[in-house]
C-alpha cells in the first residue's frame, strides 16, 4: 500500500455543522461522512491536511473567531486519537509519523478573507501549525479575485502581492485553489518558494472555474509546485459539469476513477510528473466519483494509474512525494520564523487602527437627564435626523467619567437646584462634566436646570424660589448678542418658548453673554465662549408636553389654570417648534463641526 498524503479534508466544518464540533466516535464507522479514522487506514492516508474553513457569511473578526474554532477542533482531534494521529508541521514531522504507522495531521486554511486583513493574524495562523493557506475561497475579498466571483482588482493588489511576500517569509504554502488565474498568475510572479493548489483539477479536460489552466499548469511545473487533484464530480466531468449548469434534472452523469485518473495524467503531461498530488476533497462536497466514494479509495486510484503504466516511483510522487518535496523547501522558513530569526514581516503596521475608526464615527453627544419625565423627546429625534449620536443616561443611573468620545453635551431640567446634592447625589459629577465642556468649549446646552447649573459652575449666581413664577408659553425676545448666534437667532424678533420654574439666574457668570431675555425675568439665555449656551425655557418642550403636567397643589401668585396654559401653548405651537427646530439643527451643525476638529487635528 502506498501512503497518500492528501491536501484538503474538510472534517472540521462537517464536524462542527453536523456533530457541534465533537471529536468523539470517529474511531468507528461514521457513514453520513465520507472520513473517520478506520477508512483513513483503509485508504493508506499516511498525511492529511485538515482544512479550517470558515463559511463567508461570517465577517471581519468574525471570520478569525471560526477559524480558531477550527484549529481548535483539529488540535482536539489529533489528541483524542493519539494512537492514530499526531500533529505535524514539517516534511521531517510526516516522514516520522508514517514510520511510526500514524497519520501525519497537518493545518491549512481555506481563505484569505480568514486574516481579516491583517498580515499579524497570518502569522499566528502559522504559529497555530497552519502550513498553507487558500488566498480566496468563493468569493472576491478585498484584495484577490476569486474563480468564481466577479473580478475586481484584476488579479492581487498590492496588499495581496505583500500577503504572498509574507507567506514566503513565515513558511506557509502559498495555495491557488479557488482563486482566479490572474490571481494564480500573479502570486506566480511574486512568490520565491514552490506554491500548491490543493484541490483542483485541469481546466482543458473539464471548463469548470475551479480549475486550472494549462498556462498556469506548467508554470506551477516549472517553478517546483505540485497541482493535487480533487475528486469533486463537476470538476472532472464535462458532462457532470453540464449536468449542473443545466439545473440537475434528471439522472447525473456517472463520473468513474478513470475519469480522477485522466485529470492526474494531464497535470503529469503539462507540469510534469513532479508537479502532481491528490487533493480529494473529501466531506467539502455532496457526491464522489463512483469507486472513490470515500477517504478508504486512494489505493484504487492509484492502482487505475498502474494499470495505465505508471511506475512505482511515479506513484509514489504523486501519493506523496512531490507534496513532501514542496512542503520540505518551505520548512526552513517556517523553523525560522517560529524561533524568531526570519527576519522583519513584510508589515507589521496593525490594521484594526483606533485613530481611524474614532474619526470615523459619527457625531456622538451626552444627553444628561435628571428626572425621568424631563426627556428628551423631541430634541432627541432631531439631533437623530441631523446625524447626532445621542446617548442618553439618567444621572441617578451614574454619569460617565469624562466627557472622552463625546462632541457636545445637552443637560435637561429635573427640579432641582444645581447644588441639591442631597436629593441628587449625582450633580456633583454633572458639574465635573459642565466644567470639562465649558473649560474644553464643547458644543452643549442646558436647558432649565442645565442652564442653571451652567451658570453656578461659572460663577454666576441661582436663586431658589426667586421671582415671578414663569409657566406655560412665555415670548423669549433675543438681545442683540442672541440676534446674531448661531442658535439664538432662530428666535427671530420674538417667540413664545416653554417655561415651568420660579428658581432664576438672578445672575450671570462674569464672562457670559446674554442672549435673550422675557418680559419678568432678564436672564432666559447666555453664551460662555464661542458654544456653551445655558437656556431657562425649554425648546426640547411643545404644546403638548403640558398635558402631563400637574395643578399646583399649593396656589401661589403667578399660577394660572392648566388648560388655559395649554390653550395658549396650542396657539403657539407652530411657531415655537420651528423656533426650536431651528436651534436644534443648528446645535447639531455645531457639533459636527467639533468632531471634524477633532477629525482633522
Amino acid at each position: 500500500m502506498i501512503p497518500v498524503i492528501d491536501g484538503h479534508n474538510d472534517l472540521a466544518w462537517e464536524r462542527r455543522e453536523r456533530f457541534g464540533s465533537t471529536t468523539t466516535g470517529l474511531d468507528a464507522s461514521v457513514p453520513t461522512l465520507h472520513t473517520d479514522l478506520p477508512r483513513l487506514v483503509a485508504g493508506g492516508v499516511g498525511g492529511q491536511f485538515w482544512s479550517v474553513w470558515v463559511d463567508p457569511e461570517l465577517v471581519g473578526a468574525e471570520q478569525v473567531t471560526a477559524t480558531l474554532e477550527q484549529i481548535d477542533f483539529v488540535q482536539r482531534l489529533i489528541a483524542a486519537y493519539p494512537d492514530r494521529l499526531v500533529a505535524a508541521r514539517t516534511a521531517a514531522d510526516v516522514r516520522t509519523a508514517m514510520a511510526e504507522g500514524r497519520i501525519a495531521s497537518l493545518i491549512g486554511v481555506e481563505g484569505g478573507a480568514q486574516i481579516d486583513g491583517s498580515l499579524a493574524v497570518l502569522r499566528q495562523y502559522a504559529r497555530l501549525g497552519a502550513r498553507y493557506m487558500t488566498l480566496t475561497w468563493s468569493r472576491t475579498i478585498a484584495w484577490a479575485d476569486s474563480a468564481t466571483d466577479e473580478p475586481q482588482h484584476g488579479g492581487l493588489t498590492d496588499f495581496g502581492r505583500d500577503v504572498v511576500r509574507e507567506m514566503n517569509r513565515i513558511g506557509m504554502l502559498v495555495d491557488l485553489a479557488h482563486v482566479a488565474p490572474t490571481t494564480m498568475r500573479d502570486a506566480l510572479a511574486v512568490s520565491t518558494r514552490p506554491v500548491v493548489v490543493t484541490h483542483s483539477c485541469a481546466l482543458a479536460l473539464c471548463d469548470h472555474p475551479r480549475n486550472v489552466p494549462d498556462d498556469v499548469l506548467a508554470m506551477i511545473g516549472a517553478q517546483g509546485g505540485v497541482v493535487m487533484v480533487a475528486f469533486v464530480p463537476s470538476f472532472v466531468s464535462q458532462a457532470r459539469r453540464d449536468w449542473v449548469l443545466a439545473g440537475e434534472r434528471g439522472e447525473p452523469p456517472v463520473v468513474g476513477i478513470a475519469d480522477v485518473a485522466d485529470h492526474v495524467e494531464h497535470v503529469r503531461d503539462v507540469a510534469g510528473v513532479h508537479a502532481v498530488g491528490l487533493g480529494a476533497d473529501y466531506d467539502g462536497t455532496g457526491s464522489m466519483p463512483s469507486g472513490l466514494e470515500d477517504v478508504s479509495r486512494y489505493q484504487s486510484l492509484l492502482e487505475e494509474l498502474r494499470t495505465r503504466g505508471w511506475s512505482q516511483q511515479d506513484l509514489e510522487a504523486v501519493a506523496h512525494g512531490n507534496v513532501l518535496r514542496v512542503l520540505e523547501a518551505s520548512d526552513t522558513d517556517h523553523a525560522a520564523f517560529l524561533a524568531g530569526t526570519a527576519g522583519e514581516p513584510v508589515a507589521s503596521t496593525p490594521s484594526v487602527d483606533i485613530a481611524q475608526r474614532t474619526a470615523a464615527r459619527a457625531p456622538r453627544v451626552l444627553v444628561v437627564v435628571n428626572a425621568e419625565s424631563s426627556g428628551p423627546r423631541r430634541l432627541g429625534r432631531w439631533l437623530e435626523e441631523d446625524g447626532i449620536v445621542v446617548d442618553t443616561v439618567l444621572g441617578s443611573d451614574g454619569l460617565p467619567d469624562d466627557l472622552s468620545g463625546y462632541d457636545g453635551l445637552v443637560m435637561l431640567g429635573g427640579g432641582l437646584m444645581p447644588d441639591d446634592d442631597d436629593r441628587a447625589p449625582w450633580l456633583a459629577q454633572e458639574r465635573v462634566l459642565a466644567r470639562e465642556a465649558i473649560d474644553a468649549d464643547l458644543p452643549t446646552l442646558g436647558i432649565c436646570l442645565g442652564g442653571q447649573l451652567l451658570a453656578h459652575v461659572a460663577g454666576g449666581e441661582v436663586r431658589a424660589s426667586f421671582g415671578p413664577k414663569e409657566r406655560g408659553a412665555t415670548l423669549i425676545t433675543p438681545s442683540s448678542q442672541g440676534s446674531s448666534d448661531a442658535l439664538l437667532s432662530a428666535l427671530g424678533d420674538a417667540v413664545h418658548m416653554i417655561e415651568n420654574h420660579q428658581d432664576m439666574i438672578t445672575a450671570l457668570p462674569p464672562d457670559a453673554v446674554l442672549l435673550a431675555s422675557s418680559e419678568a425675568v432678564e436672564n432666559q439665555a447666555f453664551r460662555l465662549g464661542a458654544h456653551v449656551r445655558g437656556l431657562q425655557f425649554h425648546p426640547e418642550v411643545g404644546a403638548e408636553d403640558l398635558t402631563r403636567w400637574e395643578e399646583p397643589t399649593t396656589r401661589a401668585e403667578g399660577d394660572r389654570p392648566l388648560a388655559e396654559l395649554l390653550a395658549e401653548a396650542r396657539d403657539v405651537d407652530q411657531l415655537n417648534t420651528h423656533a426650536s427646530r431651528s436651534i436644534a439643527a443648528a446645535f447639531a451643525a455645531e457639533v459636527r463641526a467639533a468632531a471634524a476638529t477633532r477629525i482633522a487635528g
